[in-house]
């Protein structure tokens, strides 16, 4: 029997069991990722500054640029890793 790989795709088991683990905190999150996002910090700084690591809060910023509430318009390099820079777009209220 092969070994099912939970990083491919979407909704399967353990994402599903995921997302239930989060489900609450998601549009608190999503609104505090918004509020700092200026056009200046990149999601890492944003990230540091919030006190998480960036793998947790990625997904806020793609569903805030799904609803085309950010754009990204620029990045920054750490070491030898590029850090997206995003600004609000005019449909944030």
């Amino acid at each position: 029997m092969e070994p099912q790989d939970y990083s491919r795709g979407r909704n399967n088991e353990n994402s599903k069991h995921s997302f239930a683990l989060i489900k609450g905190t998601v549009e608190s999150g999503r609104q505090q990722v918004l509020k700092k996002v200026d056009g200046i910090k990149s999601t890492i700084e944003i990230a540091n500054e919030m006190g998480v690591e960036l793998h947790k809060i990625s997904g806020r910023f793609s569903e805030l640029k799904a609803k085309h509430l950010i754009i990204q318009t620029s990045s920054k390099q750490f070491g030898n890793k590029k850090f997206a820079v995003y600004t609000k777009t005019n449909n944030y209220e």
